[in-house]
């Protein structure tokens, strides 16, 4: 399934147009958001947190991924539609998300 955009309220059918817009130049409305955070484990230990429900603003998301490994210390990644924080640090990503006042909710183990 492809991710380019094919209608939008300002433009109609982008399908008609030779020109796309891009799903970057739509803002962020952080306190409309609501996080699918879960603590997931491999068959040796290693913890990963996983942050679903992301909206389709990519470079909203690789900076929320940025800021998170920052401020948790640990490595991470931005893929397809979720973020990964490597570690056990749940705790840390929850206190950093009430502190942007982005919702969340815990699901899982």
């Amino acid at each position: 399934m492809s991710d380019d955009l094919v209608y939008s309220s300002e433009f109609g059918d982008l399908r008609k147009h030779k020109t796309k817009i891009s799903k970057n130049v739509y803002e962020v409305d952080e306190s409309s958001l609501k996080l699918l955070v879960r603590r997931l484990t491999s068959g040796k230990g290693r913890t990963v947190i996983e942050i679903k429900g992301l909206p389709s603003n990519k470079s909203w998301c690789k900076e929320l991924a940025r800021d998170l490994k920052r401020k948790t210390g640990v490595g991470g990644t931005y893929k397809n539609d979720f973020i990964e924080i490597h570690g056990e640090k749940y705790e840390q990503v929850a206190n950093f998300l009430g502190s942007k006042k982005i919702a969340f909710k815990k699901i899982g183990g």
